[in-house]
């Protein structure tokens, strides 16, 4: 997992290649960020509905069970865990537009991999699994690449702020991507909203590669595997050498392990328990969307008022507690549309409150010269869970049943909660007692 009332990070003000400056408004910071914020939030819709229009494919077309959706939504997430890391030490020491203009065109490749398949007749359920893994590897690969581009493109002061504005596009696409697959696979069948990922990724890789800024020559890469391996073994240990760092990824891998877990429930959940159609389930995950706008909007007030501190621990809590409502509801099909849609709303704007926060205080507590490998230390500890909470969904939805499933991930959820809030604010604290000390010195 992952404001501008934080104080500006140490040592990137010089690391950035500053872009020409323009006239663009306050929202887009410049115009090269402007658009690889566009880009980002076409890129990050594609990423995200596709984690839901697979799995409805195979749940529609091929009456796939719990454990085979498990599987399939592992197929998209267990890159994380084979490339995150080397693309942390690779990217470290070469640029990183050719590498984000790549991804998004091999995406918009495979993308279409599934509507050929259907036209010429030889659909199977291979064919997702291999589409999502072969996806799932450049996904992995682009979001380290987009996440160590950034201060390229930004002046050190302006980071936080760029992150603030990222953050938003990343949330309302976890939250809002995955109801608009499921509409689309509603309204279109599965090849149109594949095609569909194929002209957004098509948009992305165009807007990267519009971007003016170039970045400096780096050093040259190390030869052999023997740099590489060196370089990733430094990026963990930074992290778990740091209170703040290993706080915030172990509740990060905790958190999306068992928030994909539920997801992965909900899909079979809502539509074979609730009775919902796929475009029901879709809406009513898209409709988080107004939890993420809200999000945005009160973060900077709460941060403001309970601290930064407080602020992860209430919307980390905020975001592990409101899917309870999901199977405790009851009632006509518009309550239970009412009660599903209101638990993904509270969600948004605890998951929003926290990512814009702690991807802040991240970025803050890590030096320019380790981004990139801290970055993916994180996505692989904190996004390569994800595959696996998808298998714990879908075994535990086949063993214990749907709703006892549902239940037990989300007290982990909750128990997870409480650790992160009585090991954070000490991390915290040692954290700004050594920045006081750094800049004393």
């Amino acid at each position: 997992m992952s404001v501008s009332t934080l104080p500006t990070p140490a040592g990137h003000a010089g690391s950035a290649v500053r872009p020409r400056e323009s006239r663009a408004s306050r929202l887009f910071i410049n115009r090269d960020f402007a658009k690889f914020l566009l880009a980002q939030i076409v890129a990050q819709f594609a990423s995200k509905s596709l984690a839901v229009i697979l799995p409805l494919v195979a749940v529609v077309t091929f009456a796939a069970t719990p454990t085979q959706v498990g599987l399939l939504n592992a197929a998209q997430f267990f890159p994380v865990f084979v490339v995150t890391l080397f693309a942390g030490a690779w990217l470290d020491r070469r640029p990183r537009r050719p590498a984000l203009i790549a991804a998004y065109a091999g995406n918009a490749i495979l993308a279409a991999t599934l509507p050929l398949a259907g036209s010429l007749g030889v659909v199977h359920v291979s064919v997702l699994f291999f589409v999502a893994f072969g996806m799932g590897s450049l996904i992995a690969f682009s979001d380290v690449a987009y996440q160590a581009y950034i201060p390229k493109l930004v002046r050190g002061d302006q980071l936080v702020q760029a992150n603030s504005r990222l953050e938003v596009a990343f949330s309302l696409a976890m939250v809002g991507a995955p109801g608009l697959g499921g509409l689309l696979i509603g309204a279109f069948g599965g090849s149109a909203a594949m095609m569909s990922a194929v002209v957004a990724y098509v948009l992305a890789a165009i807007g990267v590669l519009a971007i003016r800024a170039r970045e400096e020559r780096l050093p040259a890469p190390a030869r052999g595997g023997e740099g590489t391996l060196r370089r990733i073994a430094e990026g963990m240990r930074f992290t778990a050498g740091m209170p703040l760092l290993r706080v915030l990824t172990l509740q990060g891998a905790w958190f999306n392990l068992f928030e994909q877990a539920v997801l992965t429930l909900y899909l079979l959940y809502g539509i074979r328990v609730l009775g919902f159609s796929p475009q029901l389930v879709g809406l009513t995950m898209s409709l988080g969307a107004i939890g993420v706008l809200a999000g945005s909007g009160v973060a900077r007030l709460i941060g403001d008022t309970l601290g930064t501190t407080r602020v992860l621990i209430l919307g980390m809590g905020v975001a592990s507690l409101a899917p309870v409502v999901i199977p405790l509801a009851s009632g006509s099909q518009a309550v239970l549309v009412a009660l599903t849609t209101l638990s993904f709303v509270v969600y948004g704007v605890g998951m929003t409150v926290f990512n814009i926060y702690g991807i802040s205080l991240r970025q803050r507590a890590t030096p320019d010269g380790m981004l990139a490998r801290v970055s993916a230390t994180y996505r692989f500890l904190a996004f390569g869970s994800i595959g696996v909470g998808g298998v714990v969904g879908g075994l535990a939805g086949d063993r214990l049943g749907l709703r006892p499933a549902m239940f037990l991930c989300i007290l982990a959820l909750a128990a997870g909660w409480l650790v992160f809030a009585r090991f954070l604010p000490s991390a915290v604290t040692r954290f700004e007692e050594s920045e006081r000390a750094g800049a004393a010195r």
